[in-house]
């Protein structure tokens, strides 16, 4: 079972926030752990003045927030911090750290392109350099109870991170009564033809088949409840993620990170990244190198795929 004790719920009173507290309030609800609700007053990483530029700890609007919860509040232990900090992200993920918080929930704005580039996002700050778990939800996504998630996304490219991510659904499935899909993109490889390469080979049904096995073989191992659906596609791997979840009704996904930084996040990009960024979904983040909610090893026991 999970182990949640501390839940950090940052917020800057945006409508990403505001979707992302029912999120934050339930899991609190339902594993009886401490809720503080922090606001930080500072700059964003990049020198421009985001999205927590000096606002006030806003009674009224915590007051709305809470009151619109779909159970009594009585028994949540909520405390409420307001701080300042020269870079919020950093701020943030120190105060997480200094409370041993076991997950952290947040809203995301969701920017791409140029806008995203030149203010940057605390969210994925966040998640990039936070020592525990993180759910991020997206304020242009359609509010969903948290009580009515039903189907949880995995997307597994079997590595340590992949099957800790697998560890995690399959007990956020059990929290929410949900049933999980496990999915790999085996990727497709284009060269442009300026590099004078031949056309690589594409993957074959053949190799589909295979992965499916492997996934299946993954079910068995690490999960141990029924009703897991395993799929494996052909093409690029964020886009193709973001297609499987809304053609499936994904209520959640739950991915790994690698946890990259500086150069070789830019070069390499991170598929991790892109969903938050991207995903309608609320998506539940962890990593490897990070704090763990799983309290004991999986049961082998037989799933159906």
């Amino acid at each position: 079972m999970l182990s949640i004790k501390r839940i950090l719920f940052p917020t800057d009173f945006s409508e990403g926030a505001r979707r992302a507290f029912p999120q934050a309030a339930f899991l609190a609800h339902v594993h009886d752990a401490e809720l503080c609700i922090l606001s930080v007053a500072g700059r964003h990483l990049y020198g421009y003045r985001d999205m927590v530029d000096a606002h006030p700890m806003s009674t009224e609007t915590i007051d709305e927030m809470i009151e619109s919860l779909p159970f009594t509040s009585d028994d949540l232990s909520i405390e409420q911090v307001q701080l300042e900090g020269a870079i919020i992200h950093e701020r943030i993920v120190e105060f997480a750290d200094e409370r041993d918080t076991d997950l952290i929930v947040m809203g995301t704005h969701g920017r791409t392109g140029v806008n995203r580039m030149l203010m940057g996002s605390v969210a994925e700050d966040v998640v990039r350099s936070a020592n525990c778990p993180v759910l991020t939800v997206r304020g242009t996504k359609e509010e969903t109870a948290p009580s009515g998630t039903s189907r949880i996304l995995v997307p597994v490219d079997f590595s340590e991170g992949s099957t800790l991510a697998v560890a995690h659904a399959r007990e956020l499935a059990l929290t929410y009564g949900a049933r999980m899909d496990l999915l790999h993109v085996v990727e497709e490889v284009i060269y442009p033809s300026t590099y004078g390469i031949e056309p690589v080979e594409l993957p074959t049904g053949e190799v589909v088949e295979n992965v499916e096995n492997a996934l299946a073989e993954l079910a068995r191992e690490e999960i141990g409840i029924e009703h897991v659906i395993v799929e494996a596609r052909i093409g690029y791997a964020p886009a193709t993620i973001r297609d499987y979840a809304a053609e499936h009704e994904i209520d959640l996904i739950v991915i790994a990170t690698h946890g990259r930084s500086g150069l070789d996040r830019l070069l390499m990009g991170s598929v991790t990244e892109n969903i938050v960024r991207r995903a309608e979904q609320p998506v539940f983040v962890v990593k490897p190198n990070a704090k763990s909610l799983v309290e004991t090893p999986p049961a082998s026991k037989p799933a159906h795929a």
